[in-house]
Parts: structure tokens; sequence; C-alpha cells
């Protein structure tokens, strides 16, 4: 006897091509254009635990300056620099070394509802992890995210938005990330 119709779903559109390098700058910008994310609908978190799992694979070129940049997931349009006041999921700012070139990382997470409705709350959680080196033989740097204790973030669930990937660069704005996979499901 099943405790409930609980299933995973790949949710479309699928990327059958990389997208398109974009450049890191001073605000948010988005990693994955509107387009190419699943629309999730007004109400989509519609019970308390429904879950969504991410998962982004891209390369990374920074500059002779690297500088030090921030990932987040943001809960709104899809648009650059759009999307709930406080992130769902922020990595820790990070310092690359100077002239990575087309360098790999990997970011995973779980959003996850604790509240519905328009003064609904998601949980999120997840890793980032990337190689930090010219020669390619250190270990990848790996960040739990995030990196003190997980808090739902406030959002307006009733609103037809999505979970939108974006970098902001806070000291250099001429990195840049490319996501070459990625896939959304449905946990729920």
């Amino acid at each position: 006897m099943a405790d409930g119709l609980f299933y995973v779903d790949h949710r479309a559109p699928f990327i059958s091509a990389d997208i398109g390098s974009v450049t890191i700058g001073a605000a948010y910008k988005a990693l994955i254009p509107v387009a190419a994310l699943p629309v999730l609908g007004a109400n989509y978190f519609s019970f308390i635990g429904k879950a969504v799992r991410l998962r982004m694979f891209g390369r990374w070129t920074t500059a002779a300056a690297a500088g030090t940049q921030t990932m987040s997931l943001l809960w709104g349009t899809g648009a650059d620099n759009s999307g709930n006041a406080s992130p769902l999921l922020s990595t820790p700012v990070i310092t690359p070394i100077n002239s990575l070139v087309n360098t790999s990382w990997l970011w995973e997470a779980i959003v996850r509802c604790r509240v519905m409705g328009t003064s609904g709350s998601l949980m999120s959680t997840g890793t980032f992890k990337y190689l930090n080196s010219l020669t390619l033989t250190t270990a990848a740097v790996e960040y739990m995210l995030p990196v003190t204790a997980p808090a739902a973030v406030t959002a307006d669930l009733s609103a037809s938005n999505v979970i939108s990937p974006q970098a902001l660069a806070t000291t250099s704005t001429t990195n840049t990330m490319q996501v070459h996979d990625f896939t959304f499901e449905s946990l729920n």
C-alpha cells in the first residue's frame, strides 16, 4: 500500500544545446534564460513539503583580476536581477583564482515548500563545487549551502514565477559563466 502518489518528474523545457555564456556584472545576471526554465504556474507549491531539485553543470572563465562572486537562486520572473527580496539560496562570496579558463562547476539544490500562499515560504539547501586551479590538479572547492543555519524565505507562492539561478560579481565584472546542462525535477 502506497503512502501517496509521489514521484520524480523531469520538467521541460529540456536543454538540447549549451546555453550562451553570460558576463557577470554588478547586478544579478540570469545564468539560464527564462525561456529555458520551467514556468511553475500560480500555486505550484500546492502543499507543504512539495519540492524541486535543480542540477546545473557549467564552465567558468575568470579575469586576470577575478574578484569575487556570489551565486543565488531567485524566485521571480527569471529576468536579470529580478526576484524575491531575499534569495532562496546563496553561495558565500566566492574568490576564484585569477585567469581560470573554461573551468567546471556544479550547482545542486533542493527547494521545498514550508508554507503555502501569498505569504508562503521556501526552504533551500544544496552544494556548489568548482575547480579552482589553473593546472586542474587541485581538488574541487565545495560549499555546503547555505553555509550557516538554513532558514525559510518568505515568497508569494500564488504568483506564476520561476526559480532562476543568477550570479553577481561583487568586485570584478568581467568573469563569464556558461551552463552546459540543467536538470529541473519535481520531487512529488
